[in-house]
Parts: C-alpha cells; structure tokens; sequence
C-alpha cells in the first residue's frame, strides 16, 4: 500500500500541486505591488459583491432544491421516476444555458419580459447581481435536491421507524429526518458556496463584479494581470481555504456510522398524493420550463416578431451542421473525463482510509483547487504549458488540436467534489472485509478489485455522471487552455451570447439539449434493462 499511496502522492503532486504553485512567483514582480487606496477599496466591493452573490444564491436556492429532495426521495407520488429522470436532465444543463432561457423568457424580447429584467441602455442582456442571483439559483438548486436526497436516503431507517410508532409523518419530517439531514445540507452549501464564488459565465454576462470576475479581467487586459490577480484574491483564498477543511472536518465528524444502514425506509406520505405531485410538477417545471422559451426564441421571425416552425428547423440545421461534431465531441470528452476522475477519486478515497496523513494531503491539495476560481485554474495551467520544454507534450497540450488540456482543465476542477462525494462511501465499507483479505493474503490491486469495486461501483458511477455534467459546463478554466479545432461547447456558446439570445444562440443551446435529453434517455433505458436482466436471473 505504501507504494500505491507513493505513486498517487506523485500525480497529485506533478498534475494538480506543481501548476497551482507555478503562479505564485508572479508574486515577485514589482507590478504586484504598485497598489493604491481605491484598489483597496475595490477589493472590498468586490469581496462584498461575492459574498452577496453567494449569499443569495444559497438562500434562494435552498428552499427549492430541499423541498424537491424530501418529495422526491422520502415520498410517493405517481410518475415519480419521471420526477427523477426531469431532476437528473437537469444536472447537465450547462450554465450559458441556464443563463440564455431564462434571457429568453423574461428578457426585454423575451416570451414574459419582467421589469427587472428589462436590458440595460445599450445592452442585449439584464444585468444586476439580482438577475446574477436568480440565474444561480436556479441553477443550482438540482445540485442541492441531489446532494440533500442522498443525504436523506442514507438516515437510519430505525430511527423514523420508530418515531412513526408514536407521531405522524410531520413530526418524523422535522424531529427525526431534518435534523438528520444537517450533515448533507451543510455539505450541499459548501458545494454551491464554492461552485458560485467561482464561476465567471454569468457575472460577465451580467455585469456584476466579483473577485473571479475581476482575475479574469486583469489578466485578460494587463500585461501583469496574473501577479496582480493572485495578490488581490490570495488573502481571501487563504481564508476560503482554511474555513472549507474546518467545515469538511465538521462533516466527517457527522458522517453516518461505519455501518451501512439496513432495511428499507418508510415512505413519508405528507398530505395527498395529488399534492405531492403537484409540488414536484411546480417546482421542477421552475427549472426546467424557462428551456422553453428557447425553442419558443428559435422559431421566431418577421416583424412584428411570429413563430414559425420553417424558420426554427432552419436554424438547427445549420447549428447541427456548423456546431454539431463540436458539440457531440464536448459531450465525449466531458463523459469520458467525469468517468476518470470519478475512478481516480474512488482510488484516493480507498488509500486515505487508514492513513491520517495521506488524507490530509488529499484534502488539503484538493481543497485548495476547489476554492481557486475557474479562472485561476485555467490561468495556473496556461503558465505551467508554456514553462514547459518542447517536445511532443507540448504538441499534445499547446500547438495541436487535441482535447488534453480540456481533460486536464476539467478533471481539475471536478476532482475534488467527486473526492468529497465518493469519501463517505468509501468510509462505510466494513473494516472487516479488509481485514479478512489481508489475513487470505490478498495483494493490494486484489483488495481494491475484489473489496473496494464491488462495494462503490454505483457511488463511483453517479459521481462520474455527476463530474460529466460538470465537465460538460465548465468555462473558465477551460477557454484559457482550449487548442484551436477543440474548442468546450460551452465556451462557444457563452461567446455568441453576447450579442443576445437570437436564433442561433438558441438553437445551439436546443441543439445541446436535444443531445443531453438524447443520452439520457440512453443511459436510462439501459439501466432499465440491466435492472430487468438482474430480477429475471434471480
């Protein structure tokens, strides 16, 4: 084992530590100090607007994603596998996406203009951190819903079991499950808190200035942007960084025990049936309903504006045929990268067990990466490429066209939420079992085969599916690495909607969405199938 742990120490050191580390001598330059008062005033607003960006975002988000978890998870409702299958489309909806239907359905020329929606003088687009906060909030309210229901399918059965003995499903929901689900929601904060903070693509659209806004900003415009960068935002990365190991230190204490729970839980039957489904309907159709507007935006034109549906197949034809390979290749690349990650994520998680220092250095690497903006990432990579000899690698990452430094970009930035979502299950496998194949003499590779496979192999899937879809998002770490010819869907649609939601825009986003609903129809029949096969055998 202490091999293994070696060789992985190795890799985490050479791909994630030695990039991130790289930047930090800009810090030498003497432009990295040439501040003045308003900069420091500035940074405090931009800190400002950050912590209101992130605040909003989990207030607004939260009641909707842990609503959707309780009746999705813990009730019963007719077509709630549908529910099920809307909510997981709904994970891989990119955020330029997200951000130009609802443009499209409350914006200026939209399908419902709303006021504070209206565009500002001079611009296509709303701006405002209140647009900036609804734009997040909706998009990451599947992500909580997600988080919250495994954490609410993993409480103790006995516990509700026993409680429902003496009160009702009310009373279970909030003496017994919510208190239970604490450990889970704290987590699903930390992963909006940080996913926010760091994302670029719809504060640039929406003009708000935060502290990753203001990174990408200088170094795009300055010739000392990177030193500058790293000196605005480094105390505060410093501080981001220590209170997320105190908050994941807090939740390993809170995990559930090393026991996997036994038993079936009972379904919480809150209210009618009729209005389980009804909840379900209205809050998953708040996220997924505004799509709608983008096909509604794809079809429309003359003046006064019509629809027609001659003009919305006209524009996904040509989108299929301009955007098309691009997109299915950014659909390859992101699957195949989410899958990766989640193996090397379940492989970290299974040395860590039993080694406090090895966890420490897994978790403080990746934590740092997790609280570094998309920017900052892509920024760290882009130096460390060209630091590099020539040779063929270079070739592979810089001149030619190939999808590496997109792998790479995107594997940095999943890496460390597919760590933290794979631990606990690789926390509560029995000790036993590992104690039984060492006495049999089983060899390190045998163990993790045998013991390990066998025990995550649906966790390690999720989560690979899970870092898929964030993959198929990411933007800012990925357009400052991208090669000409592989360029991240997501980056080419984020570049045309600056000029507005217009036809084409919309029809690379129904384009995107088609191919999305398409694999998920795949992935779920198959699931189906294999489930058929393994009851038939029985």
């Amino acid at each position: 084992m202490s091999g293994w742990r070696l060789a992985y120490g190795l890799g985490l050191v050479a791909f994630v530590t030695l990039p991130l580390l790289l930047p930090l001598g800009e810090l030498l330059a003497p432009a990295a100090w040439t501040w003045t008062t308003n900069d420091a005033e500035r940074l405090f607003q931009l800190a400002l607007n950050t912590l209101a960006l992130t605040a909003g975002t989990v207030a607004l988000s939260f009641p909707i994603g842990i609503g959707l978890a309780i009746v999705l998870f813990r009730t019963s409702f007719p077509f709630r596998r549908v529910a099920w299958f809307l909510l997981a489309l709904a994970l891989f909806v990119p955020l330029p996406i997200v951000v130009s239907s609802w443009q499209a359905v409350l914006g200026a020329h939209g399908w419902s203009p709303l006021d504070f929606w209206r565009d500002s003088p001079g611009r296509p687009w709303a701006s405002g951190l209140a647009v900036a906060i609804w734009i997040h909030a909706l998009a990451a309210a599947p992500w909580v819903a997600f988080l919250v229901g495994v954490g609410v399918a993993s409480i103790e059965p006995g516990l509700e079991d026993e409680a429902a003995l003496s009160v009702g499903p009310w009373r279970v929901l909030a003496f017994v499950t919510l208190p239970r689900m604490r450990a889970s929601i704290l987590g699903a904060a930390l992963f909006v808190v940080l996913q926010t903070a760091g994302e670029t693509s719809v504060t640039e659209m929406m003009q708000v200035a935060t502290l990753a806004e203001e990174m990408r900003t200088q170094f795009a415009t300055t010739d000392d942007g990177l030193a500058r960068t790293l000196l605005v935002v480094l105390p505060s990365l410093l501080l981001a960084w220590a209170g997320v190991l105190v908050i994941l230190s807090y939740l390993e204490k809170s995990l559930p025990p090393l026991v996997m729970a036994s038993g079936a839980h009972r379904s919480l039957e809150l209210g009618q049936g009729w209005l389980r489904l009804a909840i379900a309907a209205i809050l998953i159709g708040l996220l997924l309903v505004p799509l709608g507007g983008l096909f509604w935006r794809l079809g429309l034109t003359g003046h006064p504006p019509r629809w027609d549906a001659g003009t919305a197949a006209h524009f996904l034809r040509v989108a299929t045929v301009v955007r098309g390979d691009e997109l299915i290749a950014s659909l390859i690349t992101s699957i195949a990268t989410g899958m990766a990650v989640a193996s090397v994520a379940v492989v970290g998680c299974w040395l860590a067990r039993e080694r406090a220092w090895f966890r420490w250095l897994l978790f403080g690497v990746l934590t740092w990466v997790w609280v570094l903006p998309g920017p900052a990432v892509g920024m760290a990579l882009q130096e460390t490429i060209l630091w590099l000899p020539n040779g063929p690698w270079k070739d592979l990452l810089y001149f030619g066209s190939s999808p590496a430094p997109l792998i790479w970009a995107q594997a940095m930035r999943s890496l460390p939420i597919a760590v933290v979502f794979l631990w606990p299950v690789v926390r509560m496998i029995p000790r036993e079992l590992f104690e039984e194949a060492r006495l049999a003499g089983a060899a390190p590779l045998s163990e993790f085969l045998h013991i390990v496979v066998p025990t995550t192999w649906r966790a390690t899937l999720v989560t690979g599916l899970g870092a898929a879809a964030l993959c198929l998002g990411e933007v800012g770490a990925s357009e400052r690495v991208a090669t000409a010819g592989w360029e991240a869907f997501a980056s080419t649609l984020l570049k045309q909607m600056h000029t507005g939601v217009d036809n084409n825009v919309s029809a690379l986003c129904v384009l995107a969405l088609l191919a999305i609903a398409g694999c998920g129809a795949v992935v779920g029949g198959a699931s189906v199938l294999i489930k058929d096969a393994s009851k038939n055998r029985r």
